[in-house]
């Protein structure tokens, strides 16, 4: 097969982690495989073994059997590109992501009403996309990579006090950052802090922090926290708990929809309502003071982890496509079909640019310096001024190699 993804961005962040595992697994099978990137950066650094090529989305491949999008900004670029087949992997209900009854939730919803074939990650989003628009949507459930998630050793060794790591998209409010650290504040406990997406503020209380962390570093910070605390109210199918099982942690969740998935109540992890802030305290410090309960939340969750590996879900995600490509599965479109898409496709358009226009961006899941770069590239005077410099750092770089020359010839 020749397929394509198309992501919204290149930044670190679960979904495009997950659509890596997809596109590298099904490239190593054999099968010809592009990422198509709207944010223009075309590069993916911080993934361990990343071999697809990265393209930019108005470059184009030709003769696709299949492009898949990836999110609900994705759909609508997918709905004007040519492929004999078109998916829409969903990875959450992402009408959430906006504020309700929103110009922007009520666009998202419309990417629902896509004519594609649709695959998602998670039980409850198929039974969603069933109830909701009458998909019959493929599952293919995510998994762990052992070689990337196991216990590791540790950036710095545990002190006397406990550990406790913090886990979200700080510049996301429904990742529940705040409710997190005002439910560690107060503890005798060291609080480490990673978000791929805004700072924590002065006032919050945190020993260390980092940012964009490659996942090939990940399994030494899980492996150097005794607990996780993540209170995120909006989740597809939560990866950073699955993870610190397998690292040998344990974790205090909020409950949300997509934890069920693998998350079995004070089996394998604590589950607390995620605006209880008294209630999350509460667990943390009970998994701190209960070393017997911990080490077993701690033994079932890495069996849990054990049981979720990636290639019996590339095993569904490989033969869902080839079924459909090879017309198994009957087509989810139509003529009247593919007009509407477009028609769809063409007033979001409308409503992006007139967004980016007033310099307010529909708010898509891009880094904020990708974000930034492409308010400032659709700037004609930017785009001069950029020129002008980049032709000045050329002559300069040219009449240093000459001077350089020089020298050399002198000091010869």
């Amino acid at each position: 097969m020749k397929l394509a993804y198309v992501i919204p961005s290149c930044g670190v962040s679960g979904g495009i982690a997950v659509v890596c595992q997809h596109a590298n697994r099904l490239l190593k099978r054999g099968h010809e495989v592009y990422l198509l990137d709207q944010s223009g950066v075309c590069r993916i650094d911080w993934f361990p073994g990343q071999r697809v090529p990265i393209l930019r989305i108005d470059h184009g491949v030709s003769g696709l059997d299949a492009i898949i999008a990836t999110g609900w900004s994705t759909s609508f670029v997918v709905a004007e590109l040519p492929a004999r087949h078109k998916f829409y992997f969903v990875q959450s209900d992402e009408t959430r992501f906006h504020p309700s009854d929103s110009e922007w939730c009520h666009i998202t919803r419309l990417s629902y009403l896509l004519n594609f074939q649709y695959l998602t990650e998670a039980k409850w989003i198929q039974k969603w996309l069933c109830d909701e628009f009458g998909h019959a949507a493929g599952l293919v459930p995510n998994g762990v990579d052992p070689n990337l998630f196991h216990p590791s050793e540790p950036i710095a060794k545990r002190e006397n006090r406990p550990r406790v790591l913090l886990e979200g998209a700080i510049g996301l409010p429904f990742k529940g950052m705040e409710q997190a650290f005002a439910a560690v504040s107060g503890l005798d406990v060291d609080v480490w802090c990673i978000s791929s997406f805004g700072k924590p503020p002065r006032s919050w209380k945190v020993d260390r922090f980092f940012e964009s962390v490659p996942i090939s570093e990940m399994k030494r910070l899980y492996s150097s926290c005794d607990v996780l605390l993540k209170l995120s109210r909006v989740e597809g199918f939560p990866g950073p708990p699955l993870e610190m099982m397998a690292c040998g942690g344990a974790c205090v969740v909020g409950w949300a929809r997509g934890y069920d998935e693998y998350i079995v109540p004070d089996y394998n992890a604590l589950v607390v309502d995620p605006l209880d802030i008294a209630g999350a305290r509460a667990a943390v410090k009970r998994l701190i003071e209960d070393k017997e309960l911990r080490a077993r939340l701690i033994r079932n969750g890495q069996e849990t982890a054990a049981a979720w590996r990636w290639e019996p879900s590339i095993d569904k995600l490989e033969s869902y496509l080839l079924a459909t490509v090879r017309a198994e599965i009957p087509r989810n479109e139509s003529v009247n079909g593919r007009e509407a898409d477009r028609s769809i496709a063409f007033f979001y358009r409308r409503l992006r640019d007139e967004a980016l226009s007033r310099s307010q961006a529909p708010p898509t899941p891009l880094e904020p310096a990708e974000h930034m770069v492409r308010l400032l590239l659709k700037n004609s005077w930017f785009k001069k001024c950029s020129s002008i410099a980049y032709h000045a750092v050329r002559i300069l770089r040219r009449c240093y190699r000459r001077l350089y020359a020089v020298q050399l010839g002198r000091n010869g």
